[in-house]
């Protein structure tokens, strides 16, 4: 066994698994973090908003 060749093996399946895996989380609804800590924030801006008018 290479170890050299199975690593270059490892970094093909990665190649190949990579965009199905982030086609499948985008599809199934999971969400990046650096995607979702914006919409924290301004859902946080916009209840602060709502409880100023109450």
């Amino acid at each position: 066994m290479n170890p050299f060749g199975m690593m270059k093996d490892m970094k093909n399946m990665e190649k190949m698994m990579k965009p199905a895996l982030e086609k499948f989380m985008k599809e199934s609804g999971f969400v990046k973090k650096e995607d979702i800590e914006p919409l924290k924030r301004r859902v946080a801006e916009l209840e602060a908003e709502v409880k100023r008018l109450k």
